[in-house]
């Protein structure tokens, strides 16, 4: 698949909104997704096939610590390297902010996401009881920023 990845515009809104309900039961509001666009522009990533969002990601960072704030692609587009490439995009960013390690929770029940992030190099932290709303429990995942030669893992 050939699609462009680009930083967020905040005219991205509704797209990136899209795709956070096709790919969520519990999905981000609206207004919070807003607050990210235009916080969080130099970390937060979309991924365009002829000008329709069909995926992004978002991060941040505080110091050496980087976080991933979510990670949603078109259930459509899946299987086609597009978390892969935004996945990087954050990573990248993250790391040319000064970030060494950057840390995420992804619902213990979705293997496909856990599979993803352990092939993206990260490894199972800990776990946080009753993190999401339906009371599911999460697995936080972390990655050690070696050099910037283990960015594309």
């Amino acid at each position: 698949m050939s699609c462009l990845v680009r930083h967020v515009k905040v005219s991205d809104a509704p797209g990136v909104y899209a795709v956070e309900r096709a790919c969520f039961y519990d999905p981000y509001t609206e207004g919070f997704l807003n607050e990210l666009i235009k916080t969080h522009q130099e970390q937060f990533f979309v991924a365009a096939d002829d000008g329709k969002i069909i995926g992004y990601a978002v991060g941040s960072g505080n110091g050496k610590e980087g976080h991933i704030v979510s990670v949603a692609v078109d259930p459509r587009d899946r299987r086609k390297r597009v978390g892969t490439t935004l996945l990087s995009a954050v990573t990248a960013s993250l790391t040319a902010e000064g970030v060494r390690q950057i840390q995420l929770e992804v619902r213990k029940g979705n293997a496909g996401a856990i599979a993803f992030y352990e092939q993206m190099g990260y490894r199972i932290l800990s776990e946080i009881r009753n993190y999401y709303n339906d009371g599911e429990d999460a697995w936080v995942l972390r990655r050690i920023i070696e050099s910037t030669a283990s960015l594309d893992k």
